[in-house]
């Protein structure tokens, strides 16, 4: 995909961005929801960005040692990060100075 090219579902893909990430510190924090809204779990990685792809998704190596995370790629959700310290919630670690941050809530679906 080019720069600035549309993918199927309209969003805009930028190329110098994802280049940009690469490399780079992000703060990921998912928070997980029934199809009611109610709370299933939180989770958190922080790490460096590895591979940034418009298919395979954003690829990150956390720093405590764990498995790789790959994150769907939606550019436009990544934010650059002030400094100061970011946690997802009190069970998590805190987090000092990530280069961006990027929050999701995913919900389940209804199951018939």
């Amino acid at each position: 995909m080019s720069d600035s090219e549309n993918d199927e579902s309209g969003i805009e893909w930028d190329e110098d961005f994802a280049d940009q990430l690469v490399g780079a510190t992000l703060f990921v924090g998912v928070t997980y929801l029934d199809h009611e809204g109610t709370l299933i779990r939180r989770q958190q990685v922080f790490g460096r960005v590895e591979t940034v792809d418009a298919e395979a998704g954003i690829t990150i190596q956390p720093f405590d040692g764990g498995d790789p995370f790959t994150m769907v790629p939606i550019l436009e959700a990544i934010e650059p990060a002030n400094p100061g310290s970011y946690r997802l919630s009190d069970e998590h670690p805190a987090v000092e100075n990530p280069d961006y941050t990027v929050i999701f809530s995913l919900t389940a679906p209804l199951r018939h």
